[in-house]
């Protein structure tokens, strides 16, 4: 009876053996909401990476796809050299490093208060959801020429173009992490005799906050969407100047460069979101083990 209980405990992802020493089945890998050991998860994570670029030698390597069409990782490297290192890519890097901060800055900025309330006070909620709602549908790319006519091709028009693209989708969602907040922990507060302010900012507001942070590092990736896309249209540098640079002379290798960089900026900004959850919000790496 106790090794049914405790195989069933292992497909459903229950935490038996956590800290038994005893080797990984195929059955663990794959249980359900069950934690991998660190060393296995960047095993996992490390060798997909590798399973993509073997992929592309391959290609590269028999001739699939032509050259034009699909760079080699050989080419791919070669132009990423001259790009860093003669051709200063790393100024249009940082530039728009730079234009992605300040425009999601300003967009949460906004958002997080006005989320919070809006989750928090049905009276803002019914006032202000119909209208973002409606707004969040319109593509930020169609606002661009509106854009350039209003505030020109300054970086002003960049900041602006990140704000319209975040701005209604990020207080939507932080709404939604604020109403998840359990009914039976306000009332809790309410009984204890807590005012509305101390509600918002001693209940509400620290229950969802770990919801808010992960709206934030998911919106920033959104962030960096715009930022290329306001670049190709109106811009004198940044990665997405670069990349419409190269395409002009159908310079394949380089506009990978560009993608590949963007990507690993990306991949770097998540993981300092993660390691700063793991210090803001240690609670809840101790509630997962």
């Amino acid at each position: 009876m106790a090794n049914s209980v405790e195989k069933q405990a292992n497909v459903i992802g229950a935490p038996f053996g956590a800290h038994s020493p005893k080797r990984l089945g195929g059955a663990d890998l794959f249980a359900i909401r069950r934690p991998l050991p660190r060393t296995v998860s960047v095993v996992l994570s490390v060798s997909f990476f590798v399973l993509l670029f073997a992929g592309w030698m391959v290609i590269s390597a028999t001739g699939m796809v032509s050259d034009f069409f699909l760079p080699s990782p050989s080419q791919v490297l070669r132009s990423a050299w001259e790009m860093y290192t003669e051709k200063g890519f790393l100024w249009d890097i940082a530039i728009s490093i730079y234009r992605v901060f300040v425009g999601f800055c300003i967009a949460a900025s906004v958002a997080l208060p006005l989320g919070l309330m809006m989750g928090s006070v049905q009276f803002f909620r019914s006032l202000l959801e119909p209208c973002l709602a409606f707004t969040r549908y319109m593509p930020a790319t169609a606002f661009i020429p509106l854009l350039v006519l209003w505030l020109g091709i300054d970086d002003a028009q960049k900041f602006s173009v990140i704000v319209v693209g975040t701005f209604f989708t990020l207080t939507l969602m932080v709404m939604v992490s604020t109403t998840a907040v359990s009914l039976t922990l306000i009332e809790a507060a309410i009984m204890l005799g807590a005012k509305p302010k101390q509600l918002i900012f001693k209940v509400i507001l620290p229950a969802a906050k770990p919801a808010i942070f992960n709206d934030l590092r998911i919106v920033l990736g959104w962030a960096w969407t715009y930022i290329v896309i306001a670049e190709i249209v109106a811009a004198s540098s940044g990665v997405g100047y670069v990349i419409l640079s190269a395409s002009r002379f159908m310079d394949t290798a380089t506009i990978f460069v560009g993608i590949i960089s963007i990507g690993i900026i990306g991949l770097i900004s998540d993981l300092l979101f993660n390691i700063s959850g793991r210090y803001l919000f240690p609670y809840l790496q101790r509630t997962r083990s």
